[in-house]
């Protein structure tokens, strides 16, 4: 079915039906849904270059990763993007991915995109603590939302999750428990999620007058090989030196205590207290460990799909106040925390 025939169906003009599927403000939002329900019935979709005339947009979203890293075997930011997709879908949106890598920048990255006019907006992910990209954006008249925060001085719409206030309930919890020894395996130290982390985690402690010794403290990428390496190391000491509890902000980075723990003859929930951060990711639940991992709590990819539909809203509305969102995150207590054994 063409725009023509859709119109014809719903006694309405070409025109009222485009703007009602692009969005245009002027449009009731009756007669958009009463629209949208239609197109979905017969299985109408604008094209990229009907959209382009009618709007100016290429109805396309942007992400842009460092080559270095790598974003597309990393399961967050695969659930990420899953999110992403799956609202831009229902928006009638594509993502485009790019990659910056060999001589290439990411700002080079963004600076074409804007000069091509391929993307509508971007989405930023994984902001560090100092990270120019809002700044670049803003000077490139790019509109985009910033999955995280970041501290600069440059206003930005962004979705995030209360990184602090988790990361100090689960250290708290620890500390009530009667846990003194307690590690915490983060982020990279340069990401501002694993600084937030970091700040709760110390402020719980400081709470109960406890040190935050350096040989406790770890950071590096968030998978289960490097949080084996780091437990490993930590439970090695003697009994009265080694962590009774682990916080980690990664499910991959507790597989790898819970392996470490095993090898030292240590049973999780019994000699070792472990809470992990729970992304919420497909067929990798905490309440899927053995024993179920007490969890702070947050989907993910519930986080893609917001994001997406703030950009959307933002093409739609560009004079509507800035998107800021946080959103708190639950602690879910299951058996693999237990009162600090004797040592």
């Amino acid at each position: 079915m063409n725009l023509r025939e859709l119109s014809a169906v719903l006694g309405l003009s070409q025109t009222t039906v485009s703007r009602a599927l692009n969005g245009f403000p002027e449009v009731s939002e009756e007669t958009r849904a009463r629209v949208r329900a239609a197109a979905e019935l017969h299985g109408y979709r604008p094209s990229a270059a009907a959209r382009r005339l009618a709007t100016g947009q290429s109805g396309t979203l942007g992400l842009v990763f460092p080559g270095e890293r790598n974003f597309l075997g990393d399961l967050l930011f695969t659930e990420f993007l899953r999110g992403c997709v799956g609202k831009a879908s229902e928006l009638s949106y594509d993502i485009t991915l790019a990659m910056a890598h060999g001589s290439q920048t990411e700002e080079s990255v963004y600076r074409r995109a804007v000069r091509n006019a391929r993307v509508d907006a971007m989405i930023v992910s994984s902001p560090l603590i100092e990270d120019q990209r809002p700044a670049l954006l803003r000077q490139l008249k790019m509109p985009f939302i910033v999955h995280g925060r970041t501290r600069s001085a440059e206003p930005y719409g962004f979705v995030d999750i209360d990184n602090e206030g988790a990361f100090f309930a689960a250290a708290k919890l620890l500390t009530d428990l009667g846990h003194r020894r307690i590690a915490l395996l983060n982020g990279e130290s340069r990401l501002n999620f694993a600084a937030d982390r970091d700040r709760g985690f110390r402020k719980a402690l400081a709470a109960r007058s406890l040190p935050a010794p350096d040989d406790l403290l770890w950071s590096g990428a968030m998978v289960e090989q490097e949080g084996l390496a780091a437990a490993t190391a930590m439970l090695s000491r003697p009994a009265g030196k080694r962590p009774t509890a682990f916080v980690c902000s990664s499910i991959g980075l507790a597989l790898g205590v819970k392996r470490a723990a095993a090898a030292a003859g240590l049973a999780i929930g019994r000699d070792v207290a472990l809470i992990a951060h729970d992304d919420r990711l497909h067929g990798m639940g905490a309440e899927d460990f053995d024993p179920p991992l007490t969890a702070t709590q947050s989907p993910i990819g519930e986080a893609g799909r917001r994001i997406v539909e703030l950009c959307v809203a933002m093409l739609r509305d560009p004079s509507a106040p800035l998107p800021q969102e946080v959103w708190p995150v639950d602690l879910v207590v299951r058996q693999s925390t237990m009162a600090a054994p004797g040592d």
